[in-house]
């Protein structure tokens, strides 16, 4: 995997994880304007990476894993704020894990709610792989002109966005295993405790609307975080076409996390 790394020069570190089905290149101009303040680490999955195309995806555990050593080994251990957009939301549970890292402020944009399927046989798995992962291969992962025409009504985003972001080069492996490795998971948020936790949506495309149903469940479950829905904005639509405010949510959620001294040093 690669980490494309801007800013240096700053103190704050945020730290930037992109979709499933996408490549680096969608947050590529967002992170370089953040750079202005922050020292930025985007992250490029392997497997979905135009500059290392012979890469394959293995695990969100393998990908999460090297970047918690990598921030470890190079920055400490600290990051000031942690953003994931969809599939790298679940990406970002992953390093909320980890109790080597101090993660001040967390922002899952788009965040996934419903589990995998728990299948136990390796027959149905794969039956349910064929179909499942499938239908996301042949609409994102060998999108064409009129696919994509349809992923940017559903996400409520651009069609100039949506061909900028989907990476079409990715392997079939890689697609599977992006699912594969998530069958049988339960997401745990009791780690929403080892951080300040902020979820967003977007709900302008239908995609988001459906995310975000169980939102008010989650919230009286008891689990520590807030949330806010952006009306006007589409799936990652903040962090795609619009940076300038995205970087503005970023702080307003940061400088409420620094305030509220609820950071966890662990």
């Amino acid at each position: 995997m690669k980490y494309f790394e801007f800013g240096k020069e700053n103190s704050e570190l945020l730290v930037l994880l992109h979709g499933g089905g996408t490549s680096y290149l969608g947050m590529l101009p967002t992170a370089k304007i953040a750079a202005e303040k922050y020292h930025v680490i985007l992250l490029a999955y392997d497997g979905f990476n135009p500059s290392e195309p012979d890469t394959e995806f293995r695990s969100i555990s393998y990908e999460a894993g090297s970047l918690e050593d990598y921030i470890l080994e190079h920055c400490g251990g600290k990051v000031d704020i942690l953003y994931g957009l969809s599939y790298g939301c679940r990406t970002l549970m992953q390093i909320l894990e980890d109790n080597r890292l101090e993660i001040t402020t967390t922002i899952a944009d788009g965040m996934p709610l419903r589990d995998y399927p728990d299948i136990r046989s390796p027959f149905l798995k794969e039956v349910y792989l064929f179909f499942f992962t499938g239908i996301f291969f042949v609409v994102m992962g060998r999108a064409g002109k009129w696919r994509k025409r349809f992923l940017a009504k559903i996400t409520g985003r651009s069609i100039e966005e949506a061909d900028r972001v989907l990476y079409t080069k990715a392997s079939w492996k890689s697609w599977k295993n992006q699912d594969g490795c998530l069958i049988g998971e339960k997401t745990d948020h009791s780690v929403f405790q080892n951080t300040d936790m902020h979820i967003w949506y977007g709900i302008q495309g239908t995609v988001d609307k459906k995310l975000s149903q169980g939102i008010e469940d989650l919230k009286k479950s008891g689990y520590p975080f807030s949330y806010k829905i952006f009306p006007d904005m589409g799936h990652g639509g903040l962090a795609g076409e619009n940076p300038e405010r995205f970087l503005l949510e970023l702080a307003a959620a940061h400088e409420s996390s620094s305030r509220s001294g609820e950071k966890v040093c662990r």
